[in-house]
């Protein structure tokens, strides 16, 4: 079956007239898309368009821990403005690598095995995402810090805050030591008098992503 006419038919060109006499052959159509295909892959981008201007500016990744508590509070304060850690909302520009412990899966004696598989995601995202930052959240009442070193550090506040800056300090001395170049920053979450993790302190200060 073929059309009398065609909203193409006053096209002119060379491709357009042939597909026309085809008709809506199989042929014909396969034909055109192909033409069509090879016309935008040789169009020049339109100025202000370069493809390194549409794709996203990744900006960091992020460590933090499994606890189900913990997920929402967090996603939503690397979606707003934070002054001492990012100025403008991250949400769509970091990788994330949810562990138990967060910094104590790195660190933690208890949890050498996992090591590993941090330090090959970190490089990984550094590679595909070229991210800067690594933002290190952990979290109060987190029981894998009690697994790694002991239930009394989680019954003493200060005992257990005194641990996550421990802990996310030797993380900012391996991290130099491997990547040198990437910046980081440690935080902590945990929780306001009704039990929601509201509450937030920096552990290690770091550059501030713009």
């Amino acid at each position: 079956m073929s059309y009398k006419h065609s909203p193409i038919s006053d096209c002119g060109c060379a491709s357009c007239a042939e597909f026309i006499g085809e008709g809506l052959s199989r042929r014909g159509f396969v034909r055109v898309l192909a033409v069509s295909a090879a016309s935008l892959a040789a169009a020049p981008l339109v100025p202000g368009t370069a493809w390194a201007d549409v794709k996203p500016s990744y900006q960091a990744m992020l460590l933090s821990c499994i606890d189900p508590r913990t997920q929402a509070p967090v996603a939503a304060w690397m979606a707003q403005p934070q002054s001492d850690s990012h100025l403008t909302s991250l949400a769509g520009l970091y990788s994330q690598f949810t562990i138990a412990g967060a910094s104590a899966a790195v660190i933690a004696p208890a949890f050498k095995a996992w090591r590993q598989a941090f330090w090959d995601n970190l490089g990984a995202t550094i590679q595909l995402h070229k991210i800067n930052t690594l933002v290190v959240v952990d979290h109060g009442d987190c029981g894998a810090f009690g697994i790694a070193y002991g239930q009394h550090v989680l019954a003493d506040p200060d005992m257990e805050l005194k641990k996550h800056i421990e802990t996310t300090t030797a993380l900012q001395k391996e991290i130099a030591a491997r990547h040198p170049h990437l910046n980081y920053q440690a935080h902590y979450v945990y929780q306001d008098a009704q039990g929601a993790f509201t509450q937030w302190k920096t552990l290690v200060s770091g550059h501030v992503v713009a």
